[in-house]
């Protein structure tokens, strides 16, 4: 078994409760422009809020046409989960995940829409590991543990929208995998594997406030950048403060420092190109979030001193979204 694969394997042991897990998938065809979010979860939450469950979540996104965006998810007691413990690979009822490659649909007969994919998928880096200790996978804190597997993901195969066939070949995008006892109080975080300047560059932030204990942290702010061919982490525990971020509904810059390089950008998205979606905690509290896969992303690569070393692109091709505690007016709520 590769090291990305054991970054994939199931950390629920069956039974736990006040627990939950998520594979997500995201990618971008830039030919059809359009963009899809593939969701598996399980929900395994405390005793006294509810039976484990696991879920099937879907998005597309149609940038030619913000009406065709829609949202889907599909319910199942927790027992139609399966999974294997000396490799990758689950299914959720009749959908399946596997190390480089899924497959499934959800349907919504009451909204008149339906969403299927058929998928391969590998990327070319190791696995990337958002936390910058070895420790914060294996105590309590922080609450949220993630890893992403293929930071840099190619899809090959296709999809299936509302009775669109999109075939897609090399379309890039991202796999990624979390778990924990409770989601983080409120984020911004976005990812983008599209660039016109550079296919290979990769870019992923996030800022995060956490609970600690009956308190919430400070923002934590984090970046990661592949260009010219190597990454650049942004992510030391000091760096966790002083990296700067401002974000709004639709709206996102930041600056971000290391000993070889300054990272500036802004990514952006139109209103209507938002999804509202509603996460639970184990502990039954809810928020809502505020999703969309056609950003569009500004960066500007420097040296510490000032000294200019690229810039990089990409028009509503990247992954940005708002997470709070209370719905956003603006968005609607699909799921």
């Amino acid at each position: 078994m590769t090291a990305k694969e054991r970054a994939n394997l199931l950390r629920w042991d069956g039974s736990r409760r006040g627990f939950y897990e998520v594979y997500f998938l995201k990618l971008n065809d830039r030919a059809s422009r359009t963009a899809c979010w593939l969701r598996y979860t399980l929900l395994s939450p405390r005793p006294d809020v509810g039976p484990p469950r696991a879920e099937l979540w879907g998005i597309f996104f149609d940038a030619a046409d913000p009406a065709g965006h829609f949202a889907l998810k599909r319910s199942l007691p927790v027992d139609r989960l399966r999974w294997d413990s000396n490799r990758f690979r689950l299914s959720l009822g009749e959908a399946e995940l596997r190390q480089t490659g899924c497959a499934g649909e959800i349907a919504d007969a009451e909204r008149g829409h339906r969403l299927a994919w058929g998928l391969s998928f590998d990327s070319a880096s190791e696995a990337l590991f958002h936390w910058p200790l070895e420790q914060m996978y294996t105590l309590a804190l922080p609450k949220t543990k993630m890893v992403s597997p293929h930071p840099d993901a190619r899809f090959t195969g296709w999809i299936q929208a509302d009775g669109r066939r999109i075939e897609l070949a090399g379309a890039p995008g991202q796999q990624t995998h979390m778990w924990g006892s409770q989601h983080g109080l409120r984020w911004c975080w976005g990812h983008c594997d599209a660039f016109d300047e550079d296919p290979e560059a990769v870019w992923e932030g996030l800022d995060a406030q956490v609970p600690l204990g009956p308190w919430a942290s400070p923002h934590l702010k984090l970046f990661f950048l592949r260009f010219q061919g190597r990454w650049h982490k942004f992510n030391r525990p000091r760096m966790l403060l002083r990296n700067r971020s401002q974000y709004e509904l639709g709206r996102w810059s930041f600056e971000a420092f290391n000993q070889e390089l300054r990272l500036a950008g802004t990514i952006e998205c139109e209103l209507s190109d938002l999804l509202g979606v509603t996460y639970q905690d184990p502990d039954g509290r809810l928020l809502w979030c505020n999703n969309s896969k056609l950003a569009t992303a500004h960066l500007e690569v420097s040296t510490p001193d000032g000294r200019a070393l690229g810039r990089l692109t990409s028009q509503r091709a990247c992954a940005l979204e708002f997470v709070d505690r209370h719905i956003a007016p603006e968005v609607p709520v699909w799921i």
